[in-house]
Formats: structure tokens, C-alpha cells, sequence
């Protein structure tokens, strides 16, 4: 078996050692410069990439090494190359997912157009104009929700509210390959997990607290897993379950991240679904809760193995994304005085960098998972390790002013 692993995660996100446990064949890694030395030792050739994440030279360097002797799996992880790694299988005739399946999970008009009349949606639109705007603003009138159909991190999401805030939007122009949908007012969750042959073999939904546009308004990202015994957690997974079965799926497991809204009138409906696993310190929350490592099953799946989940355990934890300010980090600290702090994540390249503000819902300048007696307690120390950050983070802010 010939292997080859497109690779955009940090050495703290996956541990490349174990997902290969036990596999036979040839692995070669396709890496960016600054992660090729950590990695080497675990493949059997390790290839460095400038500029990997615009850069196409990745693509034909697989398909010299296929030329040479047959690749017979390609493994992406993460959301944007799907859709090219997709094409390339297609193109060399290689198992997996196909250009059709990534699509349907980038595309967020596509997904929906797959889910007609089997799960509840929004009332969307693909708008490649202003044209298209206007009507569906005549139709349908305000709150709307504007975003790119094939984004990530809530980037260039747009919640437009009223006259104001349209106009405003307007001032840069309508670009082509968005979509516009109606505003869903309520609590979003996520859910994240396996699928495999028509069957969930895990999932675990959350509940987000602030919502994926908090950055917008500078305030921290967070979520809590749900307790088994909140009637919840069962309809999300089932309504999961819906969507994945209404999706063209490749054979293999997959891993997926989907988001819900929850109405204040008991509605549950969807707002989108990746084949990935989710971002941030998803994986990381899923696994000290369950101890199912998603990233690995992901990687094994795409090697052809068959995977098997057991939870042993369940204890539901909580995850919380410090946002960064306007200006120029001084200092941090990566141990925060609490014992319910169970992972601190803070990269040293931050320190010392210029921020504008977060950009997207990825932005972060600290990420930690929190462990509480239940959902309350757990919100609370959100509050408590934001509140510590506040005043014991150093920024400049201005010149000569620091905070």
C-alpha cells in the first residue's frame, strides 16, 4: 500500500505516530517547511512545500509520484483541500472521496439542495449578483444572513439586520459565489463524530456559547458537550443522522462536523456539515471526554481500515477560545492558576506578533478545555478564565500604551 498524507495540522493537533500504528506500506507526507522536521520520523519520505496553503505544486507532485509507481490512497484532513484532493482522486482513479462528495460538504447551497424536503433548512439562495439580492430581500426582507458558499471559520459572514446595515454591505460590492439565507434566531450546537454505512458509529453534540460570530463582536468562542440525558443530545443525532444519509458519502468512514440551530419554538434545523473533523479544540474536547481520537480514526479510515468505536466513558467537557485585541501581544500566560483547567494551547509565534482584531471564529490567542459539574459550572469558568485573561494579558495597544 502507497500512502500519501497531505498535512496542514501543527505537531499539537495530531500525533501522526499513532494514527500509523500498525498499518504496512509506504507514507509519504506532504508538509509545510516549518513541520517537516518534527513529522520525518514517522513517514517514510517527507516533502516540504512553500507556500502550501495557495501553492498547486502539491497536486503535481502527486501525480509525478503516481507516475512512478501507483499511489493507492490520498489522505486530507482539513477543510480546504478537500475539494482539490476530491478532483485528484478522480483524476487518477484513486478510492475515496470524490470531487461530487467534497463539494456537497463545501458547497453550502449544494448541501442544502441535497436536504429538500428531508431536513429542515433555512430559506437560501445562491446569489452571483446584486440582482439576485434584491429579490431575495423583496421576497423574504430582513434579518439575513450573508456568507461565501464555500467558507470556513465564519470568515466574510454578514448579518444584515435592516436598511443600514444592507447599504452598508453594499458599499463593497456583491461578489459572485455567495449565498444569502434567512436569519434563524436561536441557540446553535455542533455535532461531531463517525459515519459510516448508513450508521452513526459516534457522535457528540455541543452547544455553542456566543456563537461562531462572536469574534465579530470581540468576544471569546466556547461551547459545552451535552449531557447524554438532555433530550438534546438524541435529536441532534438524529437529525445528523438525516442529513449524512440525504449526502453522497464515499464508502469510507467519514468524519463530520455539522452545525444546528435550535429555535425557540423546539425547532431543529440545519445550518451546515463538513467531512473533516471540526476545528479548534474540537478533537482535542471529544477525545479527554470519550477518549475516541477522531483525527485518527479519520486518517485510518482513509487508509481503507475498518473503523471501530467504543466510548469507554463519557465525562462532557467544555472548550473556550480567547480572542486576540488590536495591536501587538506582549505577553501571556500559558498556565492559568485553575485546576479545572485540563489543556492550555498557546502558540509561541504570537508572542510578540500584531493582531487586527480576530477574523474569523478561528482567531485565538489561548485555547483551553475546562472541566465543571455540569453545564452551569462549566459556562461559569468560561467567565472566570476570560475575565483572568483580560487582566493579566499584556498588549500594546497604542504606542506607548499598554494593557
Amino acid at each position: 500500500m502507497r500512502t500519501v498524507v497531505i498535512n496542514r495540522l501543527s505537531p499539537d493537533k495530531i500525533d501522526y505516530r499513532e494514527c500509523l500504528r500498525g498499518i504496512v506500506g509506504e507514507f509519504i507526507l506532504f508538509t509545510k517547511p516549518k513541520h517537516a522536521e518534527h513529522f520525518s520520523s514517522c513517514f517514510d519520505k517527507t516533502i516540504s512545500i512553500e507556500n502550501m496553503d495557495n501553492s498547486d505544486m502539491i497536486y503535481s507532485k502527486i501525480v509525478d509520484l503516481h507516475q512512478e509507481v501507483r499511489i493507492d490512497h490520498i489522505i486530507a484532513l482539513t477543510e480546504f483541500e478537500l475539494i482539490k484532493v476530491g478532483q485528484l482522486r478522480d483524476y487518477l482513479n484513486i478510492d475515496g472521496q470524490n470531487e461530487v462528495s467534497a463539494t456537497a460538504f463545501r458547497d453550502k447551497t449544494k448541501m442544502k439542495d441535497y436536504l429538500k424536503g428531508k431536513v429542515e433548512t433555512p430559506t437560501y439562495m445562491r446569489i452571483n449578483n446584486i440582482f439576485e439580492l434584491f429579490e431575495f430581500k423583496k421576497k423574504y426582507g430582513f434579518p439575513f444572513v450573508i456568507k461565501p458558499v464555500d467558507g470556513a471559520g465564519s470568515m466574510g459572514v454578514k448579518v444584515i439586520t435592516d436598511e443600514d446595515s444592507y447599504q452598508s454591505f453594499l458599499q463593497d460590492g456583491v461578489q459572485s459565489g455567495l449565498e444569502v439565507e434567512t436569519f434563524i434566531k436561536g441557540d446553535m450546537y455542533h455535532i461531531d463524530g463517525l459515519f459510516h454505512k448508513e450508521q452513526l458509529l459516534f457522535a457528540c453534540p455541543s452547544l455553542y456559547i456566543n456563537g461562531c460570530l462572536a469574534f465579530q463582536d470581540n468576544k471569546y468562542l466556547a461551547a459545552v458537550m451535552l449531557d447524554i440525558e438532555n433530550p438534546l443530545f438524541k435529536r441532534l443525532n438524529q437529525k445528523v443522522l438525516d442529513v449524512l444519509l440525504s449526502m453522497p458519502v464515499p464508502d469510507h468512514t467519514i468524519a463530520f462536523h455539522a452545525e444546528f440551530f435550535h429555535t425557540n419554538d423546539d425547532q431543529i434545523i440545519f445550518c451546515e456539515i463538513a467531512s473533516r473533523v471540526g476545528g479548534g479544540k474540537i478533537a482535542d474536547c471529544v477525545k479527554y471526554a470519550t477518549g475516541v481520537d477522531l483525527l485518527k480514526e479519520a486518517f485510518r479510515a482513509q487508509c481503507g481500515l475498518d473503523v471501530e468505536i467504543a466510548a469507554h466513558y463519557y465525562q462532557p467537557l467544555g472548550y473556550i477560545q480567547i480572542p486576540p485585541k488590536r495591536g501587538r501581544l506582549l505577553a501571556i500566560d500559558k498556565e492559568p492558576p485553575f485546576d479545572w483547567v485540563i489543556n492550555c494551547s498557546i502558540k509561541n509565534e504570537h508572542i510578540g506578533a500584531s493582531f487586527n482584531g480576530p477574523e474569523s471564529s478561528a482567531d485565538t490567542i489561548a485555547s483551553l478545555l475546562v472541566h465543571g459539574e455540569g453545564h452551569k459550572d462549566i459556562v461559569e469558568k468560561f467567565e472566570t478564565l476570560y475575565n483572568w485573561y483580560e487582566k493579566t494579558t499584556v498588549w500594546e495597544i497604542q504606542e506607548g500604551q499598554v494593557k
